[in-house]
């Protein structure tokens, strides 16, 4: 693991750890803390919590918390706190997952640390290849979670604990007196992750386990790393026009390839042109609209994602414009 640690952490930055007091996050603090001890005792390590202020209990429990970091070396524990207007009926994980992330990245700016630590692990690989393979992902959405990754300008996500399962992880808080605690809402059947977590008892009997789930989910990223850079490069050679708000694809060219290379290639374009909030459009619907350009003569003009898609037939040209520019 110390391996880990040594490729992202510099030696001029404070780093970020994302602390809810469950055995991964603390785990991964512990860790951290007895590492930059000896590596890099100039450095601070920020644990930061979120109170989403979703149940009574939470402040209390990242109290609990923040007394157990008190005597860990090089960490400094903050908890900030998710001021919604209205408490959120629906999407309730994913709208919280946002807001934590947006205020531990803005807290990351204010204090200049630009590498924020998670302590997902191999069956958080699991879950999440078979929440997205029952949402009907393909090969962008089932590809495993990266290390190391830049989240925003300027802002690194590393995960260095993806190798290692949650039993490991907790045997490890034992084996070094880490004492953590439980969020109840990991038992809560009303979220689709919970279910999905605890149907991996059975899939587990029937030899789909975490580690194999996670070594799926590598090589699908793998593949994927892959068609991105033959996109890239057929990018390059279809591109007539390459400005802020405006592409033009010889649109022959484009064509010379598989449908695969086709969408990826309309889906770099599209983002240089709109950048989105990191959902984007779904697939489906680039998916239909790649089709229908594949039909040529059939095909007109259309708006996606704040893009608008034109196909000149006479010169053989796409051209994406954003659509506040037309």
């Amino acid at each position: 693991m110390e391996e880990r640690f040594a490729h992202v952490i510099d030696s001029y930055n404070d780093i970020a750890v994302a602390v809810s007091g469950g055995a991964d996050s603390l785990g991964l603090c512990f860790a951290l803390s007895e590492y930059m001890k000896e590596a890099k005792p100039d450095l601070t390590i920020h644990a930061i919590s979120v109170d989403h202020a979703l149940r009574q209990q939470s402040r209390e429990e990242l109290l609990h918390v923040a007394q157990i970091l008190s005597g860990v070396s090089n960490v400094y524990h903050h908890i900030l706190t998710w001021n919604y207007k209205e408490k959120p009926e629906s999407r309730i994980q994913e709208q919280a997952r946002k807001a934590r992330y947006n205020l531990m990245i803005k807290y990351m700016r204010e204090n200049c640390i630009t590498n924020l630590f998670l302590g997902h692990h191999q069956d958080d690989q699991a879950e999440t290849f078979l929440f997205r393979l029952a949402k009907g992902s393909g090969i962008d959405g089932l590809g495993s979670m990266a290390f190391c990754y830049e989240k925003e300008e300027g802002v690194n996500i590393c995960r260095p604990l993806l190798e290692f399962s949650k039993l490991e992880i907790v045997n490890f808080c034992n084996d070094s007196g880490v004492k953590f605690v439980n969020d109840p809402s990991n038992e809560d059947e009303g979220y689709a992750r919970v279910r999905l977590r605890k149907s991996m008892e059975i899939l587990s009997s029937e030899g789909l386990s975490s580690k194999r789930l996670s070594m799926t989910a590598k090589r699908l990223l793998r593949a994927r790393q892959a068609l991105d850079y033959i996109a890239d490069i057929e990018y390059g050679k279809a591109m007539i026009v390459n400005d802020d708000d405006r592409i033009v694809f010889d649109f022959d060219v484009l064509l010379r390839n598989p449908e695969e290379i086709i969408l990826r290639v309309l889906l770099l374009a599209m983002s240089k042109i709109s950048p989105n909030d990191g959902y984007g459009v779904r697939m489906e619907k680039i998916e239909n609209l790649c089709k229908d350009l594949m039909k040529r003569q059939a095909f007109r003009k259309r708006t996606l994602g704040g893009v608008i898609f034109y196909l000149d037939n006479n010169k053989d040209e796409l051209l994406l414009f954003r659509e506040s520019q037309r």
